[in-house]
C-alpha cells in the first residue's frame, strides 16, 4: 500500500477519509491527543464551512434578524389581552349597496313635499359607555390593571395619552381611565 501524497510504503490509514499515509504526511495516533488521521484531514482549511453551508447560515441569520425585528415592532399579544377592546363602533361600509328604491311620501305629507322632508332622519349610532375611572393602588401595575380588565396594556396607555416612561410615575391614588 503506498502513501497518498508520495511513493513511500503507507503505514497507516486514516479514520475519516481512508486515505493510507506515511508517517510524513499524517498524525501519530500514539503521541498525547494524536489522532490516526492524514495531513488533509488533519490541515486547518478542511475544517472551514463550505460555500453552501456558509451562505445557508448567513441566510439563517438574515431571517431571524427580521424575525427579530417585526417582533420588536409588533409583540404578540399575551393570553387575556384584547385588541379589540378599543375598536370603534361598526360603521356602513362604503361599499355597502345603496338603497335602490324611491322613498315614498309618508301618510298624510303633502303632495309637494321632497323626499327628504317625507323620510325621518336618520338615528345615531349608540353611544359607548364612558369610561371607568380606577384609582391606582398600592402594589397595582397599568399592565396589571390592563389585564384585570381584558385589554391590552399599550392600549390603554393610549386611551390615557400615557408613554410607556409616564406609566411608571403613576402612584396610589392617581386616577386613570380604562375603556368598557
Amino acid at each position: 500500500m503506498e502513501c497518498y501524497a508520495c511513493d513511500r510504503e503507507a503505514t497507516q490509514r486514516c479514520s475519516r477519509c481512508g486515505n493510507a499515509y506515511c508517517s510524513e504526511h499524517g498524525g501519530d495516533p500514539d503521541a498525547p491527543g494524536g489522532q490516526a488521521l492524514c495531513a488533509e484531514c488533519l490541515d486547518p482549511v478542511s475544517a472551514t464551512p463550505s460555500g453552501t453551508v456558509f451562505r445557508a447560515s448567513l441566510f439563517a441569520l438574515l431571517g431571524t434578524s427580521v424575525l427579530a425585528l417585526w417582533l420588536l415592532v409588533r409583540p404578540p399579544a399575551l393570553p387575556g389581552e384584547s385588541s379589540k377592546a378599543l375598536a370603534p363602533p361598526p360603521t356602513s361600509s362604503p361599499n355597502a349597496p345603496a338603497e335602490t328604491t324611491a322613498p315614498t311620501a309618508a301618510p298624510g305629507a303633502t303632495a309637494g313635499a321632497t323626499p327628504a322632508e317625507a323620510t325621518p332622519p336618520p338615528t345615531a349610532p349608540p353611544a359607548a359607555p364612558p369610561p371607568l375611572q380606577y384609582v391606582m393602588q398600592q402594589g397595582d401595575t397599568v399592565s396589571g390593571v390592563a389585564a384585570a380588565h381584558g385589554i391590552r396594556y399599550l392600549d390603554l396607555l393610549a386611551f390615557n395619552n400615557l408613554s410607556e416612561d409616564d406609566a411608571t410615575l403613576l402612584r396610589p391614588g392617581d386616577v386613570i381611565l380604562v375603556p368598557q
